[in-house]
Formats: C-alpha cells, sequence, structure tokens
C-alpha cells in the first residue's frame, strides 16, 4: 500500500522538475529525491514520497529492484516519477520492464514549459496502452 497514487511526469527535464516543485507542496512527507544513473541504491524510505528523476534512464537491474521494492507491501510511499523519453515504446522494444510501467504511470501528466519565465503547464496525458495478458 502507498501513500497514493503514483504519477508519471512526462516532458522536458526542465518542465518536468518544475512540474514536481509546483506540486510538492501536496506530496506526503518525508520527501527524498532519487536520480536515476547518479546514485547507485534506492534511497530507504518506508513512508511519504520518493521522486525518481530520469526513470527512463534505468538499466534492467536497476528496474527490477524498483520493482520489488514497489511490490513490497511494507512501505506506504508514493511515487512520482519524471521521464523525457515514451516509457510504452521502450516497453515494446524490450528495454523497459512492463511491470514496472503499469506501476509508474498510474497518473500520467504531461509537462509543458516551466522555465524561468512561465510556470509549467500540466495536462492529463493519454490513456496508457491496457496492459496485455499473457
Amino acid at each position: 500500500m502507498n501513500s497514493g497514487a503514483n504519477l508519471l511526469v512526462r516532458g522536458e527535464k526542465s518542465a518536468a522538475t518544475a512540474t514536481v516543485v509546483a506540486l510538492s507542496a501536496d506530496f506526503p512527507v518525508p520527501l527524498k529525491t532519487w536520480i536515476a544513473g547518479t546514485d547507485s541504491d534506492l534511497p530507504v524510505l518506508d513512508r511519504g514520497t520518493l521522486v525518481i528523476h530520469d526513470a527512463d534512464c534505468l538499466d534492467l537491474a536497476a528496474q527490477r529492484s524498483l520493482l520489488l521494492w514497489l511490490e513490497d507491501r511494507t512501505n506506504h510511499v508514493r511515487v512520482i516519477t519524471t521521464v523525457t523519453r515514451d516509457l510504452f515504446a521502450m516497453v515494446t522494444a524490450g528495454v523497459f520492464l512492463d511491470q514496472l510501467y503499469y506501476r509508474l504511470n498510474t497518473i500520467v501528466v504531461d509537462a509543458v514549459g516551466g522555465d524561468e519565465h512561465s510556470e509549467p503547464t500540466l495536462r492529463l496525458g493519454p490513456t496508457p496502452p491496457r496492459r496485455r495478458r499473457s
């Protein structure tokens, strides 16, 4: 169980970051940030909010670790993920785990703008494709 719906923020890095900052006042605390690919270990957190920047940069081993952590029913963590690439296309190409994709995209937000001259514009992204049954 987590502390709210997971949120996938898609868009250019500056727009996605500005969107997360704009929304962060409503995130459950504590709030930890993890930049994928720079830190080797997922932060230890059992409640609050984990913001994962650049989740599209995770290798398959890191994706598996994150998926196992998300499946742990003892944590109560909302996960906010930012990506700059199309995760569904990455799933189709076999470079992103489909189970992780469906865990992270509970609510999809497209981030537009958000540079130093404008506030980010939020719009709900399209409904993700349905999970295929095997």
